[in-house]
């Protein structure tokens, strides 16, 4: 019988494979250990970027971005230190016109660098204040300090003389969010008619209205890289802080969900609220817990909160604590991330909540110019 010779080849071929493969998944388990210490020890980080083109009011994603996104929820999940859990931190019982002028910076073309806070290093908390379970952390506090690649655009501010002692800000991180009608292009648009933007500009004229100045940063920090959301808002923000005035810093979001998740299911029950025999678009102010001076900013959105309670009962949903997170809130402890309504709401609700925030923060102003 002849021996049949062995395919030496062969075996080589498939112990090249097999070395390949284990070197491969060895790389990728350094690479996801590597997040996993970075989370641990509460860095912030962003594992998958995903940049969408509004132009011709296209902004709907592709099916690699849906599946990379997915990827990224993936992994933000997996290496969570910690669980999440309800806590509503509050407690209250049932009981002349101006224009705005539209002003360019001192440099109208100015490229939003990304702001790289190295000398800034607030403890991490231990403690845990963590609102509703989300799939995906819709605020991400960005640490590169690469340069932009969004193309130059103008920074424009609707502004007038400030109020006594205080520099009232408005802008928004990110400021392409939208609301019911814009579910076609995920819920984002540059059009100020339909998104968050438009409502900031209400809500300035309002207290422009009222007797309050203030300054609305207007530029879309989340466009075209949604990555760079955070780090542009903070550069923004850090050219019009006052050295001699309380800075008020109010950052407008709309709230949104996942497409048939929990926390969407939970929206839907509580996206609005009548008040005055009308709908109104419901809101929640959210606290970043590792910003050094969270003691105050809790202090102070309590203030808020408590105003729009006596106001408004139902206009303002809890307080979310959000552990691990700055949202840029350390520049004031007069800092608010106020989300104006959700994914869910029309935008005559959110524009007649935009009325009601108007009020409450004329009310919460006027109490802390001293």
């Amino acid at each position: 019988m002849k021996r049949q010779r062995k395919n030496k080849d062969g075996r080589t071929f498939y112990m090249m494979m097999s070395i390949l493969c284990l070197t491969t998944l060895f790389l990728g388990y350094s690479f996801v250990y590597r997040l996993a210490e970075e989370r641990k020890i509460g860095k912030e980080i962003t594992t998958i970027s995903i940049n969408y083109d509004s132009s011709a009011g296209q902004e709907s994603l592709t099916k690699f971005d849906k599946f990379m996104s997915h990827f990224n929820i993936f992994l933000q999940n997996t290496f969570k230190t910690k669980k999440s859990e309800d806590i509503d931190i509050i407690e209250t019982p049932d009981d002349g016109q101006e224009e705005m002028q539209t002003i360019e910076s001192e440099d109208a073309r100015l490229n939003l660098e990304i702001y790289n806070d190295t000398d800034y290093k607030p403890p991490v908390k231990k403690e845990v204040y963590l609102a509703e379970e989300r799939k995906e952390n819709f605020f991400k506090v960005i640490t590169s300090t690469s340069r932009s690649r969004a193309p130059r655009r103008k920074l424009f501010l609707n502004s007038a003389s400030l109020v006594e002692n205080l520099n009232v800000v408005l802008y928004h991180t990110h400021g392409t969010e939208a609301f019911q009608s814009t579910n076609n292009t995920n819920y984002r648009s540059l059009d100020e008619k339909l998104n968050i933007t438009g409502i900031g500009a209400k809500i300035s004229a309002d207290l422009l209205k009222r007797g309050i100045k203030n300054i609305h940063l207007k530029d879309y920090n989340d466009y075209p890289d949604y990555n760079l959301s955070y780090a542009n808002s903070n550069y923004a923000v850090k050219q019009v802080l006052s050295d001699n005035k309380k800075n008020i810093l109010i950052d407008l979001h709309r709230d949104g969900a996942e497409e048939n998740s929990n926390y969407e299911a939970l929206l839907s029950e509580v996206k609005t609220t009548e008040i005055n025999g009308k709908r109104a678009a419901t809101c929640t102010l959210v606290v970043g817990n590792k910003n050094g001076n969270a003691a105050k900013l809790k202090e102070n959105a309590g203030r808020l909160y408590e105003i729009a309670h006596e106001l408004y009962p139902g206009l303002m949903r809890k307080i979310i604590i959000r552990e691990g997170a700055y949202f840029n809130q350390y520049l004031s402890d007069y800092s608010f991330l106020i989300e104006v309504g959700c994914t869910l709401n029309t935008y005559e609700e959110i524009e007649y909540t935009a009325e009601l925030l108007a009020q409450v923060l004329y009310e919460y102003l006027s109490e802390i110019d001293k």
